[in-house]
């Protein structure tokens, strides 16, 4: 896989930080970089600069149309970076989290969506995501800028076959909860979870892969105040079942980890 530009502050300084990938140049419109030094004004940009030039990686500065030639993003402030492939980590690494809070992406395929559905799951406290072995990361950029480097953040596994992987995290005494718009799911805000627990999301257009429903310790649904005659598309189901997940765990006592205060989620 060859080297990736990744546009904007947030994405590059959050690549950088995660070391998730090596970070091989940064790259600066200079007509840009000039007049926001020279200028009284534009602190905020000021401090981006500031906080790159910390980092032991090498500076090349453009032109304008040099840097439009390289980055189509306009919303990039001037500010792109040459990277390396993403290093992905093992499901074992990943189920020897203590009391560990996992999820298994299974179809969000859109990079969009896919970078929101990221973005989503580390704000929600989650551990680890794991993924079936596909192109997810084929647009990189794109997941990068659309999850605001969350999917940088986030412990990341892949893995051939993803009912084989969620046997071995059933295997491993981890509470596996399925996803499903069934009748037969149970409403979500009538069952109890607990750490630790892996919470399996399927895309819109085919699901869960076969066999993850048969094995799972609960299957849950959400249940609309309102009958519809459409669903909600999977980012948004995702937010609302992660998040609801959360806020159950952070209320109990028992599955609250050892956290600094500002990492624990306020019961509401």
């Amino acid at each position: 896989m060859s080297d990736i530009l990744l546009s904007g502050y947030i994405s590059v300084r959050t690549a950088i930080e995660a070391k998730k990938r090596t970070v091989h140049k940064i790259i600066l419109d200079r007509e840009r970089y000039d007049s926001v030094i020279k200028s009284g004004f534009h602190a905020p940009e000021k401090r981006q600069y500031e906080a790159l030039s910390k980092y032991d990686i090498p500076i090349e500065f453009v032109s304008k149309d040099e840097f439009k030639s390289l980055c189509d993003n306009t919303t990039a402030g001037g500010i792109a970076a040459w990277a390396g492939e993403r290093r992905y980590s093992s499901l074992e690494a990943l189920i020897e989290h203590e009391n560990a809070f996992l999820v298994v992406l299974d179809g969000i395929e859109d990079p969009f969506n896919f970078g929101f559905t990221l973005r989503t799951l580390y704000a929600a406290g989650v551990d680890g995501v794991i993924l079936p072995q596909h192109s997810f990361f084929s647009s990189d950029e794109i997941v990068v800028r659309s999850s605001a480097g969350a999917s940088e953040l986030l412990e990341i596994a892949v893995v051939d076959n993803l009912t084989e992987a969620c046997k071995k995290i059933k295997e491993k005494g981890i509470l596996l909860v399925s996803t499903d718009k069934s009748e037969k799911a149970r409403d979500l805000y009538k069952s109890f979870v607990k750490r630790p627990l892996c919470v399996v999301f399927g895309g819109e257009k085919r699901g869960i892969s076969a066999g993850i429903t048969d094995i799972s310790d609960l299957v849950v649904r959400l249940k609309y105040p309102r009958e519809t005659h459409f669903s909600l598309s999977a980012s948004s189901a995702v937010s609302i079942i992660s998040f609801e997940i959360a806020r159950r765990l952070a209320k109990s006592p028992d599955n609250v980890r050892n956290l600094p205060d500002n990492h624990r989620f306020r019961n509401t």
